[in-house]
């Protein structure tokens, strides 16, 4: 106790500084996070939104044939399709509702749903930076129900806005807006716009967080990474001694690696010993996912694992009809919400989705996006605006008869 007495105040800080590095490094804590708060409905769109990624990641996978790596936001997919849901009526709207897992929920409940995830899903942690954004951009001059756009821009938080779909720099404004949500990552959406296209729906997600224990840069090495068929290559893995969840059956290998705060975590799931993937992921659904998440348990062991880095991008129309969408994409779809004359024949004819992923030893960056094309058979192509020398009549439409003609050669020119 005389020591704490008379020591200065300097000496005493050096002398408590010097103790904790004897002890180890001081590890500052973590501001706390938020928790996701969902309603009993909710939660039953979300085990439905499983559902549904397990799905369409499986009739993704199926395309697949060359052993290329394959990524994807389901999320992503779920929120451009639940913003174009809001344009569809009758057969169209209820084929949405089956494959997105809607049933049960009125439009409203599905709508406030989405609006709680793009609000909160972004604030459930100050180390992990999560940014949701929606635009919906149509042809300069098509009417477009503004109940439509009004309900995406409230619920989806969507950024409405006309643009000139015949001008040159049409696709590039909203691969512009692509690129500047998702930091650079995913670059462009679209290449160029069809003179059909009336509408695009695009949604833009970007994801990065660090791990709850970082792996050290300095013990990655090259390692042998078994493919397929049994061959091998040469790739740079992160090892580390960590706590993470982990459970492993007569299928497959559970690994759960969570990222700051607890609040997002990475889930590998590899098939055993002797067996392959392609035989494992026909057997993923909803009711495995589940028995494996719950089963999954705590320990701190040695963890070793691939760094990766790819980008990745495919059409969604085949497999969107695959689980139940076709209507939608077929001159039967009913978007009457969009515009309510039936002669414009609106559907869907292109969703495109593009993503990107890098894990290492900091932890995650992911980001995609997903563009789903609205188009009108039947939309007349909005003609050139009337900037030459022109004739002009002014007569009784029942009879023909003519009332009034003319030219214009200089609008400027006010007579004589």
């Amino acid at each position: 106790m005389k020591l704490l007495r008379t020591t200065p105040p300097l000496l005493f800080a050096i002398i408590i500084s010097l103790a904790s590095c004897n002890k180890g490094t001081k590890v500052t804590p973590l501001l706390p996070g938020k928790n996701l708060v969902l309603t009993a409905y909710e939660q039953q769109k979300v085990t439905a939104d499983n559902a549904f990624a397990l799905r369409l990641f499986k009739s993704v996978d199926s395309t697949v044939t060359d052993g290329s790596n394959v990524f994807i936001s389901p999320l992503s997919v779920s929120f451009a399709l639940g913003m174009t849901s809001n344009g569809a009526e009758g057969t169209t709207l209820a084929a949405f509702h089956n494959m997105l897992g809607f049933n049960g929920l009125t439009q409203t409940q599905v709508n406030t749903y989405y609006n709680n995830l793009i609000t909160n899903l972004p604030q459930l942690d100050p180390y992990t930076t999560l940014n949701i954004a929606n635009s919906i951009w149509y042809k300069q001059g098509f009417s477009i129900q503004q109940s439509f756009l009004q309900t995406d821009s409230s619920y989806f938080h969507a950024q409405v806005q006309a643009l000139d779909f015949g001008s040159p720099s049409a696709p590039g404004t909203i691969n512009n807006w692509v690129s500047d949500k998702t930091k650079g990552l995913i670059p462009a959406i679209i290449n160029q716009i069809p003179p059909e296209m009336i509408m695009y729906l695009v949604n833009a997600m970007y994801f990065k967080s660090t791990w709850a224990e970082k792996f050290d840069a300095s013990q990655t090495r090259n390692g042998n990474f078994y493919l397929a068929d049994n061959s091998t290559v040469q790739a740079p893995f992160m090892t580390g001694t960590i706590d993470f969840n982990y459970y492993a059956d007569s299928k497959a290998q559970v690994y759960e690696i969570p990222y700051s705060n607890q609040k997002f975590s990475m889930v590998i799931v590899e098939p055993v010993y002797g067996t392959n993937l392609a035989g494992l992921i026909p057997s993923v659904d909803s009711a495995q996912w589940q028995t494996w998440m719950s089963a999954l348990r705590s320990q701190k062991n040695e963890l070793s694992m691939p760094k990766i880095k790819f980008s990745y991008g495919t059409n969604l129309n085949q497999p969107l009809k695959n689980l139940g969408l076709g209507i939608a994409f077929s001159d039967n779809a009913d978007f009457l919400a969009i515009n309510p004359n039936p002669a414009f024949d609106i559907k869907i004819s292109q969703v495109v989705h593009k993503a990107f992923v890098e894990v290492d030893e900091n932890g995650t960056t992911a980001a995609a996006a997903t563009s789903v094309g609205v188009s009108a058979a039947s939309a007349p192509a909005f003609p050139p605006p009337i900037n030459h020398p022109y004739l002009f009549a002014i007569r009784e439409m029942s009879s023909g008869i003519i009332l009034f003609i003319g030219t214009v050669n200089n609008p400027l020119l006010q007579g004589n």
